[in-house]
């Protein structure tokens, strides 16, 4: 029989010989080869049928901290005590009061499935006790583990004591080698193979007895899944990219915010109703935090609010309260942080942009999740329009690809003229995706800003499932290793 060997299929092969059955880390330690090398040599043997893997199958079974409490005396058993002191019956009121509800539910259970008791208008009566031993036996080596071959535990007992949680099962699985009679017959006469002829083959004249392997121009190469960012965290660094080629700059802001800068400072009337807990997580401890820092900006928010400032406004014609603008959030929209930078940086030129986490009370569903990346930005310039903005937006999407954009008139509490973008997602159609306009003068005057301000708020998640051309929110998130290595954009 002509089945030519490598010298590592030799070695394993050898070693099968001598001991038989045995388990891979058995046959590394006795050739000195690496487990990972093991495993291969045995799939190269068990395809020339000269070796072959046995899997057997084991459980592991192990007592509970229910299981433990219950090893002496099962809970059945204890109603059985009460009922010998009692001559044999007892209300159930009695039981309950004597073992406790839960408990007393319990005991009576299974004393009946056992045939020990019977209930009657109310009373237990004992009939019969038989000591469940071999329950209790099992019971007492599962305390210290115990681990028995598919098959020889004793069904029974395994299936009520795992109904009753006093035990824990989990299935292993053993994998042997051992040689075949077709392996011994190879290794009498062996041929080895080799896959490089070098000198000292040459040299010895070992050349003569051994086979050079043969190449197989055909075989795949192996294949490499080197350490990768997830693909959305690549889309979040691909967004940054193109903003910094737009000459845009990042801001940085904080998750909790107070609702003055979240909602009062952008015109957002303090009985708005996206102002409520059904629209925006409160913050229990602490509840409130201080504007006492921004006192100027306090004022003018005050009178904006209440009359309209200085802007032309008629504002919303109610008294401002201050401890409505103190109370402290997880931020509704990063336009907090556009308008507090725009606090500190009032003349022009500006370009900024933020991309972070936001949160809502939303329901999980294939559109929605209750905390989402959003991207704000801002452009302040000296004779800036609307125009420039819709001109600034379809540059951005243009450079990410996505051709299917489209416009439509809105309404929103900081902005006018106000409009929302879609994005087409195969197998969800048009989707809105942000919402952008002209700061309201308004928001301007509150800012302490004298110059025209565009800005939009845009939902990252959903403009990535137009990239990706994804139709689920929710595997932005996955964590499946095979769509992590293959996932690409459409347009890379």
């Amino acid at each position: 029989m002509t089945i030519p060997l490598s010298e590592g299929e030799y070695k394993v092969l050898s070693q099968l010989a001598k001991l038989k059955k045995t388990k891979l880390d058995e046959l590394a330690v006795s050739t000195g080869l690496p487990k990972s090398s093991i495993a291969a040599y045995i799939e190269l043997l068990a395809s020339k049928g000269l070796a072959k893997i046995i899997e057997e199958k084991y459980v592991r079974i192990e007592a509970t901290e229910e299981g433990r409490k219950w090893v002496d005396k099962l809970p059945e058993e204890v109603l059985v005590d009460i009922l010998k002191e009692k001559t044999g019956k007892a209300s159930i009121d009695d039981v309950i009061r004597d073992l406790g509800k839960d408990l007393a539910s319990i005991a009576l259970s299974w004393a009946r499935r056992r045939g020990w008791i019977k209930i009657k208008n109310g009373m237990i009566e004992l009939v019969g006790y038989t000591e469940p031993k071999e329950v209790k036996e099992f019971l007492r080596k599962a305390l210290k583990g115990l681990t028995l071959r598919k098959g020889e535990e004793p069904i029974d007992i395994v299936k009520e004591l795992k109904k009753r949680k006093m035990i824990r099962i989990e299935e292993l699985t053993e994998k042997f080698v051992e040689i075949t009679s077709k392996g011994i017959e190879v290794l009498h006469k062996p041929i080895l193979e080799v896959s490089v002829l070098t000198s000292d083959i040459i040299a010895t004249g070992k050349w003569r007895t051994i086979r050079l392997k043969p190449y197989n121009v055909e075989a795949e190469p192996p294949k490499v899944y080197p350490g990768r960012k997830h693909f959305f965290i690549e889309f979040l660094e691909e967004v940054r990219r193109i903003l910094h080629e737009m000459g845009f700059t990042e801001m940085k802001s904080y998750y909790v915010e107070t609702e003055f800068w979240n909602f009062d400072v952008l015109f957002q009337a303090q009985d708005h109703p996206a102002r409520e807990v059904h629209d925006t997580f409160h913050l229990k401890y602490p509840s409130k935090g201080s504007i006492d820092a921004y006192k100027d900006i306090v004022e003018r928010v005050k009178a904006v609010h209440e009359h309209g400032g200085m802007s032309g406004s008629k504002g919303w014609g109610y008294k401002w309260d201050p401890e409505i603008a103190k109370r402290l959030i997880l931020r509704s929209q990063t336009t907090s942080a556009s308008a507090r930078y725009l606090y500190y940086n009032k003349e022009p030129p500006v370009r900024a942009y933020i991309i972070g986490k936001v949160f809502r009370p939303d329901e999980i569903s294939a559109k929605r999740l209750p905390e989402f990346y959003q991207f704000d930005g801002i452009v302040m310039e000296e004779n800036l329009t609307f125009r420039h903005l819709l001109g600034i937006i379809r540059e951005f999407f243009t450079h990410l690809g996505i051709k299917k954009l489209k416009f439509k008139p809105g309404y929103f509490p900081f902005t006018e003229p106000s409009v929302e973008g879609y994005v087409y997602i195969d197998g969800l159609g048009w989707i809105e995706v942000f919402g952008a306009g002209m700061f309201r003068p308004e928001v301007l005057e509150m800012l302490g800003v004298k110059h025209p301000v565009a800005a939009w708020g845009m939902g990252l998640e959903r403009i990535a499932m137009a990239f990706y051309g994804i139709n689920d929110i929710r595997l932005l998130y996955t964590t499946d290793l095979s769509m992590l290595r293959t996932m690409k954009a459409k347009w890379w």
